[in-house]
């Protein structure tokens, strides 16, 4: 028993696991290619958004040397009580020597992937998203724990049913709400730490913080999802889809909410990519 308890403390927690896996990622970027890291690191079924979700690994598959270095770290972390499910976001930039290959814009910006942890034991990014965004590029030195322990009362390690039942009405919600703004929408059902990312825009930390980017985006439409994914301890989960504007504006664009479970028995969107 001692031995036991003495090897599980020697265990970097997931946390720790989560923030070493996306600088080895990153790492590997610049050792073997952009590509093939992504192949090595992306899960069989990871999407990206191309601007709608699409398959992640075609994008990489076959493909030439990528032109420029991709560089990139986790700033924040986010992970679940079961250590199963992980959200990471940190600052990127793309490189050609002492040139950029992209306009100013489009050379640095924010990445958020979603990590998830296969069968095998291994953390995979199931879902990678990023927008471009005016800002200072700096690597991090550390990594924030954005994590939450799980409330007292609410579902119990491994009921993610209750957890996709309740972020799947949680997203009616949202869906009702976006066709009067999406950006209301996603205030109406902020986190505290409620991370929002818009193409083009400046990134904003905290809902407070968010406020004035939300009322901003007056973009109004149809939202619908296309895959949920639930933690096992029922406390943080990730949605994917799509949003169809309404009334003269004809654009599609796709989206990632990540949730999370409040003390109060609630879900509150953490994390919003809507480009």
């Amino acid at each position: 028993m001692l031995t036991a308890l003495l090897l599980a403390a020697a265990l970097p927690s997931t946390f720790d696991q989560v923030v070493s896996a996306e600088r080895a990622f990153a790492a590997a970027s610049i050792k073997v290619g952009q590509h093939q890291a992504f192949l090595n690191n992306l899960s069989q079924d990871a999407i990206t958004f191309s601007p709608l979700p699409a398959p992640a690994r075609p994008l990489h598959e076959n493909q030439p040397p990528a032109k420029g270095s991709l560089q990139w770290g986790p700033g924040w972390v986010a992970v679940s009580s079961a250590g199963d499910l992980a959200v990471s976001t940190g600052p990127w930039r793309i490189q050609l020597g002492d040139k950029t290959i992209l306009t100013e814009k489009q050379v640095q910006g924010w990445f958020i992937s979603m990590w998830r942890l296969q069968a095998d034991g291994k953390w995979k990014v199931a879902v990678d998203a990023g927008v471009s965004s005016p800002m200072r590029y700096e690597l991090p030195e550390n990594a924030t724990n954005g994590s939450v322990a799980i409330p007292a009362g609410s579902p119990r390690v491994n009921d993610a049913a209750s957890a996709t039942r309740a972020i799947t009405a949680a997203e009616t919600a949202f869906a009702a709400a976006a066709k009067g703004g999406i950006g209301g929408a996603i205030e109406a059902a902020a986190d505290p730490q409620l991370r929002v990312y818009r193409e083009g825009k400046a990134a904003t930390f905290g809902a407070d913080a968010s406020k004035a980017s939300l009322a901003a985006d007056q973009r109004a439409g149809v939202c619908a999802v296309d895959k949920l994914v639930a933690s096992k301890s029922g406390d943080l989960g990730y949605t994917y889809g799509t949003c169809a504007a309404t009334g003269v504006d004809t654009a599609k664009y796709g989206f990632l909410h990540v949730w999370r479970l409040q003390a109060n028995g609630t879900w509150k969107v953490l994390v919003d990519v809507t480009p």
